[in-house]
């Protein structure tokens, strides 16, 4: 038996974001402009993709949503020509679809016009602070942990005792 759920508890982002509206094929926000590049079997619901939109999502170049068991699920997706990993190019939709989506689902593709990543994502942050600290510093070393020296010895260890082994056999091979 299915659990009724009021509508005001759909909403499962904690703090909500921008408020998207739907024009003709545009999907548009203040500062966030998508298109809507797919729509099979009209998956697309402004209310329900307010609800699971997150910031995170404006550095795909594509997102995608599906629908299973009345809820919708937001992935998104680079375009073929970036050097991201390879399962989340936008020629892989179908493998994906196909793999992970309830077999012939409701989906849309929107299209994001200007990918960037969003204000609070850690990478871009790490990236900006190491920038401006190596400039007119020399390269400062890491410091080595002492397990890392352990597990070096053992690997060191291991690649020599193999190194003898091979010449020995451990099984005897008898003669009739």
């Amino acid at each position: 038996m299915r659990k009724e759920i009021a509508p005001e508890l759909y909403n499962y982002n904690k703090f909500p974001g921008p408020e998207f509206h739907l024009h003709g094929d545009k999907v548009e926000t203040e500062g966030i402009a998508f298109s809507l590049v797919e729509n099979i079997k009209d998956a697309f619901d402004v209310t329900a993709f307010n609800q699971r939109f997150s910031e995170v999502l404006t550095k795909f170049d594509y997102i995608v949503g599906d629908w299973s068991n009345e809820q919708l699920r937001l992935r998104g997706f680079y375009k073929d020509d970036r050097t991201e990993e390879k399962l989340e190019k936008i020629s892989r939709l179908q493998d994906y679809l196909l793999e992970y989506c309830s077999y012939g689902c409701a989906y849309f593709v929107l299209e994001n016009e200007a990918p960037k990543r969003a204000s609070f994502d850690k990478k871009m942050r790490k990236k900006e602070e190491e920038q401006p600290s190596r400039k007119g510093k020399k390269p400062t070393q890491t410091k080595r942990k002492p397990n890392a020296d352990k597990k070096n010895r053992r690997r060191q260890k291991d690649q020599h005792s193999q190194k003898e082994d091979k010449g020995q056999r451990h099984f005897v091979i008898r003669q009739k």
